[in-house]
C-alpha cells in the first residue's frame, strides 16, 4: 500500500547480536506493509532505518512482532519530520 505517512522514528537494535534477525524480521513487516522505510540520501545501508506510518499504533506494532517473531528487541528515536513527499525530475533542480 502507498499512503502519505504522517510520524516518523528511527528504529534501532540495541543488540549487535540481533542485528540478522533484526533485518530480516523488518524487511518482512515492509513487504507486508506494515510501515514504510526511508533512508537518507548519504546512507549506504549501515544507518539506523526511517520508518514512517500514519499512526504511533503501526510502530508499535512492528516492534511488538518484531520481539515476538523474531525475539529483536528495539528503540524507535521519533523525528520530528510531519510530512515526506517523492522529488521527481533532474537532479540539479533539487540539490540546492
Amino acid at each position: 500500500p502507498s499512503f502519505s505517512p504522517e510520524i516518523f522514528a528511527y528504529i534501532k537494535s540495541p543488540q549487535p547480536s540481533q542485528r540478522k534477525n533484526f533485518i530480516k524480521g523488518l524487511s518482512q513487516l515492509l513487504d507486508e506493509g506494515a510501515v514504510q522505510m526511508l533512508r537518507s540520501r548519504k546512507d549506504m545501508g549501515n544507518e539506523d532505518p526511517i520508518l514512517a506510518a500514519i499512526g504511533q499504533l503501526q510502530f508499535e506494532v512492528v516492534q511488538s512482532r518484531l520481539l515476538d517473531e523474531y525475539g529483536v528487541e528495539t528503540q524507535l528515536e521519533p523525528l520530528s519530520f510531519a510530512v515526506a513527499r517523492w522529488i521527481t525530475g533532474p537532479g540539479d533542480a533539487w540539490k540546492a
